[in-house]
């Protein structure tokens, strides 16, 4: 029997063979994601392809600003993650209005990871077949801002991390990532950090790596707002991890 011919039957070993299968999907643009969380920062990495030289490169993006605050890069299947950019903009405009107050990052990720649940439940959908980090500065009861990285998968899944990725190369960048990251990183070292466990396992010699291939986004404690750091910034803080590796 085809177990994997609908959403709603499960295998003899208790598995949901669409959800895995759609899983798969954040490696079809053969892309990576990385987010990292420092001591008073977040930082979201995305890898960058223009498929066609007479394309304008600015008008290929994987990194969205969901609100002023909050950042989300996406991966997977371009229409699925352009909708997904789309639900969440609308869920954080509309929080305020229902709630007097701003919209917290961890609340909007479990909103949209709900949502993307309900579409491995019900026969005749199919589950979103893509994924995304948040990337925000969000206030604890504690009264503390702290800054957030947090996933949402096409499984309905949500998750909170200290540094992570999604994509094509997910398994080796965090194995990297968990030889070079450290508690309490400074700005500049979680954005080096990033562009390192990417750029070893893709391979990449000192000349081939540049800021073309990437977007950088970050928030700060001091400066909340999502923003993008520019291409300029970006080539010196690959110049500097060449460096290091010569030192």
């Amino acid at each position: 029997m085809g177990y994997d011919q609908a959403i709603s039957i499960f295998s003899p070993e208790g598995r949901l063979y669409q959800v895995e299968y759609s899983a798969k999907t954040l490696a079809t643009e053969s892309l990576t994601n990385i987010g990292i969380r420092g001591k008073d920062c977040a930082v979201v990495i995305a890898q960058k392809k223009v498929p066609d030289k007479l394309l304008k490169p600015e008008h290929i993006t994987h990194i969205h600003s969901v609100t002023k605050e909050i950042g989300l890069a996406v991966c997977g299947r371009v229409p699925d993650c352009l909708s997904i950019v789309d639900d969440a903009r609308r869920f954080a405009a509309d929080f305020p209005e229902d709630n007097g107050f701003a919209c917290p990052p961890s609340w909007l990720a479990k909103r949209l990871a709900s949502r993307a649940h309900v579409f491995t439940q019900r026969a005749g959908y199919r589950p979103m077949g893509c994924g995304g980090i948040f990337c925000a500065m969000e206030l604890e009861d504690s009264g503390e801002t702290v800054p957030k990285i947090l996933t949402i998968g096409p499984d309905g899944m949500w998750f909170g991390f200290k540094a992570t990725a999604l994509g094509q190369k997910a398994t080796e960048v965090k194995i990297n990532l968990e030889k070079m990251y450290k508690e309490d990183l400074p700005l500049d070292e979680a954005i080096m950090v990033g562009i390192g466990a990417l750029q070893k396992c893709l391979g990449n010699n000192d000349n081939n790596l540049t800021a073309a291939d990437l977007e950088v986004a970050i928030v700060t404690k001091g400066n909340p707002k999502f923003r993008r750091v520019s291409d300029t910034d970006v080539e010196e803080y690959i110049t500097k991890i060449v460096e290091r590796q010569f030192e």
